[in-house]
């Protein structure tokens, strides 16, 4: 009796670590394009890269972005990430210990102005 009584702890004890090891997790990125491709982007003052680039994030908070490009005004924006519905306490729980991973992507994008080619008017002195 004490062996069935200890195969079956065994079998519940090998059941709850390979639902544990299946669990999934929360995947958050951030994607930045640009308008035109090929602006120089940086995130919070980190260099991410030339759009469009992709780079993971842990908050759903506030971010600066700067995009530059030569020829083109650079351009500065704050955004805040909002945590979708399904990632707001008790359900963000719930996700986690899925097996399967769940995604949250957020995108900015930049349309490049380009700098204006007139000169600055010039003005005749007193």
């Amino acid at each position: 009796m004490k062996t069935r009584i200890r195969a079956v702890h065994l079998s519940l004890a090998a059941i709850l670590a390979l639902c544990a090891a299946a669990t999934g997790c929360v995947r958050s990125k951030v994607v930045v394009t640009s308008d035109p491709p090929g602006a120089d982007v940086h995130m919070n003052d980190v260099h991410l890269g030339r759009a469009p680039v992709e780079m993971p994030f842990t908050w759903h908070w506030y971010y600066d972005f700067q995009a530059e490009l030569d020829g083109h005004e650079t351009a500065i924006v704050r955004e805040r990430f909002r945590a979708p519905v399904w990632l707001w306490p008790p359900m963000d729980l719930l996700l986690e210990a899925m097996p399967f991973n769940v995604y949250d992507t957020q995108r900015v994008h930049f349309d490049m102005k380009p700098v204006s080619d007139l000169p600055a008017p010039e003005f005749a002195g007193s």
